[in-house]
């Protein structure tokens, strides 16, 4: 029988993040479910990393170009599951995040998210991450954690990512099936790098999103100064 749930995982040069991410998903209480790693523009071991765990669970697909919409479309287009969870390849999920999703993903939802925590135990960061948690738990905003699950057939319907996005292309995909049916936050934190609030400062991170957010709301599209942080 085909797995229950498709975790789909776009990788572009993530060597320094992928392992415990990896192990965060083969340590699941729940079980039913396959993981597609979508190796995209690689020039680090990353592809490496994932042919030494392939087995009847981790797949590795691969494209020549880094685009992170066209490699989560890529890996849906050849998910088995009836689910389709997009993990972000720094995003390490709760041992019990897949049992919580098939308990509180019910049939009057269409997409959901999950609450969010940093990787790194720091005031600044630890605060970020609970406001973003606590807008995301109460629909404030509805946006990713860094993992987003929908139905295959709901993903299809909506097309899928817009390939032209690099950045909001979760808040698309989102918006896109919210016409489908309801938003849930699972109460499962995922545990996300900080990666970029260390390069960056939580300051111009912030200011960025809310820039980000404005041209969202006034139906411009994203910027394009969203720098890769490796």
């Amino acid at each position: 029988m085909p797995p229950y749930i498709s975790l789909i995982i776009p990788a572009h040069n993530e060597e320094n993040y992928l392992r415990p991410t990896l192990h965060s998903i083969k340590n699941q209480a729940y079980q039913d479910f396959e993981v597609i790693v979508v190796a995209n523009g690689c020039t680090d071991k990353t592809e490496e990393i994932i042919k030494k765990r392939e087995n009847g669970k981790v797949k590795l697909l691969t494209l020549p170009v880094a685009n992170v919409s066209r490699a989560r479309n890529y890996g849906a287009s050849k998910a088995e599951g009836e689910l389709l969870l997009f993990l972000d390849a720094d995003t390490q999920l709760a041992p019990d995040a897949l049992q919580k999703m098939n308990e509180q993903f019910t049939v009057e939802h269409a997409v959901a998210t999950t609450t969010v925590k940093p990787d790194e135990q720091k005031l600044s960061f630890s605060a970020a991450m609970a406001f973003k948690s606590f807008r995301l738990r109460n629909g404030l905003y509805k946006g990713c954690s860094g993992a987003l699950l929908c139905r295959r057939a709901d993903f299809d319907a909506v097309n899928g990512y817009d390939p032209e996005l690099i950045m909001l292309e979760h808040r698309k995909l989102i918006l896109k099936l919210l016409e489908k049916g309801k938003y849930c936050c699972v109460d499962a934190p995922s545990i996300t790098s900080m990666r970029r609030l260390k390069s960056w400062g939580v300051g111009r991170v912030t200011l960025f999103w809310i820039q980000q957010w404005l041209r969202d709301k006034v139906g411009q599209l994203p910027g394009n100064d969203y720098e890769k942080v490796r």
